[in-house]
């Protein structure tokens, strides 16, 4: 999504009302150049560069010219201020990774390299390079008829199982399903073994590798989650966040989920 940098010139503010507030959804920013000092600076405004801060949401598409396409899960940041999306260990490869939108055709602004990825949980952490881009704590929901945008509240595991829990995800966008169980193991193909996982119903395919399960806070409060991990496999498992916060803090570094608590970089 763009900031608004809609901006209209009229000759007499007075003279043009009705058209103006026919703009007024649009939220466009009105310069009367009939105002001497709007004149004076109207060359200057025409020049002006406006950063393109792109948001990119838990559930987005992640593409690498190497390993392909997966998921952001969720943004997290460090006592420095530096910001990092969490996603599938399993799709990393070196490079830059880039943000691919729901729907697009191809990869839009780049986002950074992963700077990290767990031998011992799916988990890696790509860091934030490109100030063009904009760490939020919304996941997507854009199939949606309300809520397209869901606000992430806090996060926390998965306490039992039968409970609902959803994913989003670039390819199958958003899914729910119950939960099975919280201590799973997963046998892959090539005989990896993985322990601790939260096991579920959930629809995926590839690419939805990284995006964000969650929970809604509750019936009447439809567009605030708690987010409890991110999802890393087709066989509906999960890995929850209290296993990737403690494997960050044991290997690599200390992150904090991003809830709007410290100030842009």
């Amino acid at each position: 999504m763009l900031d608004n940098n809609n901006v209209i010139y009229v000759p007499n503010i007075t003279d043009y009302t009705e058209f103006i507030n026919a703009t007024k959804p649009f939220d466009p920013i009105i310069i009367d150049i009939s105002n001497s000092s709007a004149s004076q600076n109207l060359a200057q405004s025409r020049h002006k560069v406006y950063p393109l801060n792109i948001k990119v949401l838990g559930g987005d598409g992640l593409y690498n010219y190497q390993a392909g396409t997966c998921s952001a899960g969720f943004w997290v940041f460090d006592i420095d201020g530096g910001f990092y999306i969490i996603t599938a260990g399993h799709c990393y490869e070196p490079g830059v990774w880039f943000h691919l939108p729901w729907g697009s055709n191809g990869p839009s602004l780049s986002i950074g390299p992963m700077v990290f990825n767990s031998l011992n949980y799916d988990v890696g952490v790509i860091f934030l390079e490109d100030h063009d881009v904009t760490p939020t704590f919304i996941i997507r929901n854009d199939e949606a008829d309300q809520y397209e945008e869901l606000i992430i509240t806090d996060g926390e595991s998965v306490s039992s199982h039968d409970v609902h829990i959803c994913k989003s995800g670039y390819k199958t966008h958003f899914t729910c399903a119950n939960v099975f169980g919280v201590n799973g193991i997963l046998v892959s193909i090539d005989g990896k073994i993985s322990y601790d996982l939260i096991i579920t119903g959930l629809r995926s395919d590839f690419g939805d590798s990284g995006g964000p399960v969650l929970s809604f806070v509750s019936p009447q409060d439809l567009h605030l989650v708690v987010v409890h991990g991110i999802y890393i496999a087709g066989a509906g498992t999960a890995l929850s966040i209290d296993k990737i916060f403690n494997e960050l803090d044991k290997h690599y570094k200390n992150l904090t989920l991003y809830q709007g608590q410290t100030s842009l970089i």
